[in-house]
């Protein structure tokens, strides 16, 4: 029925604006063709992301398991492995390309009114597309998640698995405690010259804020400093190369591309038999598995397959002409970090348009022969600050992350749209205000995110078309501490505009004029939740919507040990199983997720983990 054909190693040639292309080789997964053949599956896995990558490539350490991997897109792009490049894949066939329904109090200055939610369609899913920072989450994270009765999600347990996966490079910091050598995922320091990391470093010591080596420490960690990251001698280190790759020669593990899964089958005792795919020339064929399909298709694809295959929300799934398998909460508790992007430096020194023009390539150039180098940059958005707005010494309620965009570069971008427009959806008219600042100079936006999530959305069929994209509600900010956490964070920001060291390298807040808040004066409160409404909206760590915790539980859908309630031989394994968003950029954490389902996995039929 089916056999296996291992692509051969292929050279790539990548480019960024204005600077010389660099060369890299570029390795593949092993790919399935749809042939005979009498392979009889014993897993079937649904997504090649952070997650599904990681449980295929583990539980195929099995050697008389035969695992099939199902991924929707292809490979990564040949721009996926340079750091600085990751916006060159949003809104590309590799992106899921989700956008929100539109919010009677939000989005206003985003196009159509809805918030981008870019997810990578892709063998490696986000993590061949995020900004590779590797953060895991505090121990109060994973304590939430125990009083949720996600029993053995302990922090010491989830460190081991934290662990199991990581091969930290930097000798200068190894704690024994807290890393480890020789897992397949190299996490390296990002480093940077640019010069408004010691700037914004200053300003934060004015400030009060402590230094930070090392933010995946135990306890939580506030301060500012370098943030570590996925990545390989200075390239992207994806769960692609980091597990995939390494299990490539692997007889028993299978992998088919560009293969959409549509629908889980059941037999009559509801237990999972198989999946129903769409092939890349559009026919539909049922694989069938002997012990467990695992869906890790992430947190907006799995539950929308879930209740394509009838598990979900009865009343809702009726309503869609769906068959109930089992009536769960699928595809509520959607989570999110909102950012606010309101917040722009320019740096105004008296310079003339030739020196502006020189300062800002020589910093680009700077960065990229770091990465000839193999050393890890994201420039500027390496530098991350956590902060409690609240001055407590506590749990980090804001982080605040830097972008730099070079002189006149926003206005130019590979489809033709506008670079914010491109990357964070911003309307036209809302671009303009940011473009017209990026012609005086580079552009530095300086934002703050937030931590503290109490509202919460939900995904839900838009139809039983399995290739229309669900509808997303955010519901974000809906709760008023909500608002005041960004408002806090946002006058932190404002705080660090007005310290001797940013003042005194000429960075200078501006004051944004968006179109429906003319009436408001700058920097005024009034103004500040104004432009929350033009231009809050999603860092891209969703989380949530197949959430973890006890069997009883009538608002959870998975058990702690990531199966499927009220069902047999299913398991959901992805940041959708999360029961809180941990509080730092969620990659590592769904990592994490997934090297322990696959223990679980292993040791539910007795195998060594």
């Amino acid at each position: 029925m089916l056999r296996i054909t291992v692509i051969a190693v292929a050279t790539c040639i990548l480019s960024w604006p204005s600077v010389q292309a660099i060369m890299y080789p570029k390795d593949y997964a092993p790919e399935l063709e749809y042939g005979q053949s009498n392979v009889q599956f014993d897993f079937i896995v649904v997504g090649a992301g952070s997650a599904g990558a990681t449980v295929a490539a583990r539980i195929s350490e099995v050697a008389e398991w035969n695992v099939l991997l199902l991924e929707a897109g292809g490979d990564p792009p040949d721009g996926s492995e340079v750091p600085l490049q990751w916006a060159s894949m949003v809104r590309t066939k590799a992106d899921w390309n989700y956008l929100t329904e539109q919010d009677d109090k939000l989005f206003k200055g985003l196009v159509d009114g809805r918030s981008y939610l870019p997810r990578g369609c892709m063998v490696g899913g986000s993590s061949s597309m995020n900004v590779m920072i590797y953060l895991r989450g505090t121990k109060f994270d994973f304590e939430r998640w125990v009083q949720a009765g996600c029993d053995g999600w302990d922090y010491p347990t989830v460190l081991k698995y934290f662990k199991k996966s990581e091969n930290f490079v930097d000798n200068l910091r190894f704690n024994t405690t807290i890393h480890s050598r020789g897992g397949p995922l190299t996490v390296t320091p990002y480093v940077s010259p640019d010069p408004a990391i010691k700037v914004f470093s200053a300003g934060a010591k004015e400030l009060g804020m402590n230094p930070v080596t090392d933010f995946n420490q135990i306890d939580p960690v506030l301060g500012y400093g370098m943030a570590d990251s996925t990545t390989r001698d200075g390239l992207r280190c994806s769960t692609l190369k980091a597990f995939l790759l390494p299990a490539s020669e692997r007889p028993n593990l299978y992998v088919a591309k560009n293969t959409r899964a549509t629908k889980i089958v059941f037999d009559e005792n509801r237990k999972a038999t198989g999946v129903e795919i769409l092939l890349p020339g559009g026919t539909k064929k049922v694989i069938n598995c002997n012990l467990e399909v695992i869906v890790s298709a992430g947190v907006i694809a799995s539950p929308q397959l879930l209740m394509l295959s009838g598990v979900g929300p009865a009343a809702h799934l009726r309503e869609m002409g769906i068959d109930l398998v089992a009536d769960l909460q699928v595809g509520a508790n959607l989570q999110d970090h909102v950012a606010f992007l309101g917040l722009v430096f320019s740096e105004r020194n008296n310079r003339s348009e030739e020196e502006i023009l020189a300062n800002s390539t020589n910093i680009i150039n700077e960065h990229m022969a770091l990465i000839k180098e193999g050393k890890s940059t994201m420039g500027l958005t390496g530098l991350i600050s956590f902060i409690n707005t609240k001055k407590q010494q506590t749990y980090p309620d804001v982080e605040i992350m830097k972008i730099r965009f070079p002189y006149k570069a926003l206005d130019k971008s590979p489809n033709g749209k506008n670079r914010l427009t491109n990357m964070f959806g911003l309307s036209d008219e809302v671009a303009a205000l940011y473009n017209a600042l990026n012609k005086l100079s580079d552009t530095l936006m300086v934002v703050p995110i937030s931590n503290n999530i109490i509202s919460t959305g939900y995904v839900q069929l838009r139809s039983t078309d399995p290739l229309e994209h669900p509808k997303i509600v955010a519901n974000f900010l809906k709760n008023q501490e909500e608002i005041e956490t960004l408002m806090r964070g946002i006058e932190f920001v404002v705080d660090l505009s007005k310290t001797e060291a940013v003042m005194n390298a000429g960075l200078v807040l501006e004051n944004l004029k968006f179109p429906n808040c003319d009436g408001y004066e700058w920097a005024t409160r009034d103004y500040w939740l104004c432009s929350i409404e033009q231009v809050a909206t999603s860092l891209y760590h969703v989380a949530g919507t197949n959430k973890m915790g006890p069997v009883d539980d009538p608002h959870t859908v998975i058990d702690p040990k990531m199966k499927v309630k009220n069902v047999q031989s299913l398991r959901v394994i992805d940041g959708s199983g999360m029961p809180y968003l941990v509080a730092y950029n969620p990659n590592a954490a769904i990592v994490m997720m997934a090297e322990r389902g696959a223990d679980f996995i292993k040791k539910a039929y007795g195998k060594n983990t």
